[in-house]
C-alpha cells in the first residue's frame, strides 16, 4: 500500500511539473527559451502495469503521441507569430505526423518512430522562428492560468494537513501568483512569465514535502464530487465520436474516478484526492487531443 502511494503521488507531481517549463541548455540558449514547455516524460501517459513488457509497438505508439501533445500546446504560439516560416514547418509536422500514424497502423513502427522525431525538428524550428514564448500575452496567460492549477492541485493536500509553515508557503506562493497577475496586466510579459514559473516550482517542492501527511475525509469528499462534475462537463463537450486519444484519455479518467470512489468506500482518504487530481489530468489531456484533431481538420 505504501508502495502504492508513493507511485500516486509521483503521479501528481508530473502532473503539476507538466505545467513546468524546464531548463537544459542547447549551444548558448536554453531548450526552454527556444522552444517553451519541455515534453513531458514517457511515464506522464499512463505507466505500464509492473512486470509488463513494452513492445515496440507500445514505444512508437507514446512517441507519436508525446508528439501529438507538443503539437496542440505550440500551434497557437506558431499561428499567432505571424512568421510564415514558423507556419509552414508547422504545417511539414503535422504531415509527418500524419504519416507517422499511417506507419504505426501498417505496423511500420521504425518508419512510425522516425517520422514522428521528424514532426518534432520541424516544430522545434517553427517555435524558433515564432520568437520567445513570454513574447507571446497567451502564452504568458496561459503560464498563469495553469500556475493558478498548480496551487489549486497542492491546496487540497497542503491546507487539509500540513504544518503552519507550509500552509504559510502556499500563501507566499498565491501572494506571488497575485503580483505576477499585475506585471502581466501592466504588460510586463517577461517578469510575469519568469515569477509564475518560479511559483510553479515551488509548488511542486511543496507537494513532495506533503507526501506522507494525512487527508480528511471532508476534503477527500470535495475532491471526488469535483472530479466527478468535471468528468461530466468534458463527456459533453467531447462527445460520442472523440478522436482516439481523447477516448483512451476518457477511459484512463473514468478509471481513476472508478478508484477514487473505492478508495472513499475504504476510507483511504488520501487515494481519493490523489485518484480525482488524475481524473482531472487525464481529462485535461483529453481535450487537448481534441483541441489538436479540430486544428487539424481545419
Amino acid at each position: 500500500m505504501r508502495l502504492e502511494h508513493a507511485r500516486i503521488l509521483s503521479a501528481l507531481i508530473v502532473a503539476a511539473a507538466l505545467l513546468l517549463p524546464t531548463s537544459a541548455s542547447l549551444s548558448a540558449r536554453s531548450t526552454e527559451t527556444l522552444y517553451g514547455p519541455s515534453l513531458p516524460s514517457a511515464s506522464a501517459f499512463g505507466a505500464m502495469p509492473p512486470g509488463t513488457p513494452v513492445t515496440e509497438e507500445d514505444r512508437v505508439t507514446r512517441e507519436i503521441q508525446r508528439t501529438d501533445v507538443l503539437i496542440a500546446g505550440s500551434d497557437g504560439r506558431i499561428q499567432r507569430s505571424g512568421s510564415d516560416k514558423a507556419r509552414s514547418d508547422l504545417r511539414n509536422a503535422r504531415e509527418r505526423q500524419g504519416e507517422a500514424r499511417e506507419a504505426r497502423g501498417q505496423s511500420f513502427y521504425a518508419r512510425a518512430n522516425r517520422l514522428t522525431l521528424e514532426a518534432r525538428a520541424y516544430l522545434k524550428s517553427a517555435l524558433i522562428q515564432a520568437g520567445p514564448p513570454e513574447n507571446d500575452s497567451e502564452v504568458v496567460g496561459r503560464a498563469l492560468d495553469q500556475t493558478d492549477d498548480a496551487l489549486a492541485r497542492g491546496r487540497d493536500i497542503v491546507e487539509a494537513a500540513s504544518s503552519a509553515r507550509q500552509r504559510l508557503q502556499l500563501r507566499q506562493l498565491a501572494d506571488r501568483q497575485e503580483a505576477a497577475r499585475r506585471m502581466y496586466k501592466s504588460g510586463d510579459m517577461r517578469a510575469a512569465y519568469g515569477q509564475t514559473r518560479d511559483i510553479r516550482n515551488g509548488v511542486v517542492e511543496l507537494l513532495r514535502q506533503c507526501a506522507n501527511l494525512p487527508v480528511s475525509r471532508d476534503t477527500a469528499r470535495q475532491a471526488l464530487r469535483r472530479a466527478e462534475r468535471v468528468m461530466a462537463q468534458t463527456r459533453k463537450e467531447i462527445g460520442p465520436k472523440a478522436v482516439p486519444l481523447a477516448t483512451r484519455l476518457e477511459r484512463e479518467a473514468q478509471l481513476q474516478l472508478d478508484r477514487a470512489r473505492d478508495s472513499f468506500d475504504r476510507n483511504a482518504y488520501r487515494d481519493v484526492l490523489l485518484h480525482s487530481k488524475l481524473v482531472e489530468r487525464h481529462l485535461q489531456r483529453a481535450m487537448d487531443a481534441r483541441r489538436l484533431a479540430t486544428n487539424e481538420d481545419d
